[in-house]
């Protein structure tokens, strides 16, 4: 049975769920919505220590809710709404023509889609949501790459890497042993600095596979500014429409 608890931070009340596993070992992770908490646990970890997990996280549980609050209704992916492209936000112009392709096109200030006649409009929001998907899917298999070689000497000095985009919802890139790098398409619409940070992270994990502080020191030394950078992605995560 799940227990609840609850902390105090300032002037706010957290309360929070707290979900224990025995095929969880070490890790505890918290998942944080607008009206919930909950603390993914292993089924040793005492009360005690995760109220004081809770306490711990409270200015980033804070945060976390701000950024929620601020987040977007989902798209209709209708005419005069925007989609963001490299971190810059561009209008939809969604057209009507029974001889076109319906697919995305960018022409440099805005997307373009032409839609089918006679579509309800569940099936046309789904089909340009679709598109979009495809369209960033392609951008992110010529961009990626090329950003991955622009760093590759500077941090990591070793042979190319291989590069897959995918469809990963839960993490933005990864990094194999076997030298594999992954990154979400959904990367294509972050700014160009986010996606340099994302870039130099898994490269840095050629040379040090795990988060210690080596591999901290490895990115840093690249990016100064890694933690700005970091916050700047984990507020993104929440704000990008797809």
């Amino acid at each position: 049975m799940n227990k609840h608890g609850s902390i105090h931070f300032h002037d706010t009340t957290i309360t929070y769920e707290v979900v224990r596993s025995a095929r969880r070992h070490k890790t505890i992770q918290t998942q944080v919505s607008l009206d919930n908490v909950r603390v993914l646990a292993p089924a040793a970890a005492s009360d005690l220590e995760l109220e004081q997990l809770v306490r711990d996280q409270a200015p980033w549980i804070l945060e976390r809710r701000k950024i929620l609050s601020q987040r977007r209704a989902p798209r209709r992916f209708v005419t005069g709404e925007t989609m963001p492209y490299l971190g810059r936000d561009f209008e939809l112009i969604v057209h009507t023509n029974r001889f076109l392709r319906p697919w995305i096109r960018f022409d440099e200030d805005c997307f373009l889609f032409d839609a089918p006649p006679g579509m309800d409009d569940y099936k046309r929001r789904e089909l340009i949501r679709k598109a979009f998907v495809d369209w960033y899917w392609r951008q992110a298999e010529d961009y990626l790459p090329d950003i991955v070689d622009e760093w590759l000497p500077f941090v990591a000095g070793h042979a190319s890497p291989r590069v897959l985009i995918r469809n990963q919802r839960r993490r933005w890139a990864s990094c194999a042993r076997d030298r594999t790098l992954r990154f979400s398409w959904r990367a294509m619409m972050l700014e160009p600095d986010l996606i340099d940070y994302l870039v130099v992270h898994e490269l840095a994990h050629l040379t040090e596979m795990n988060h210690s502080n080596r591999f901290w020191d490895l990115v840093s030394y690249h990016l100064p500014d890694v933690k700005e950078r970091r916050r700047s992605l984990r507020k993104a995560e929440f704000l990008l429409p797809l």
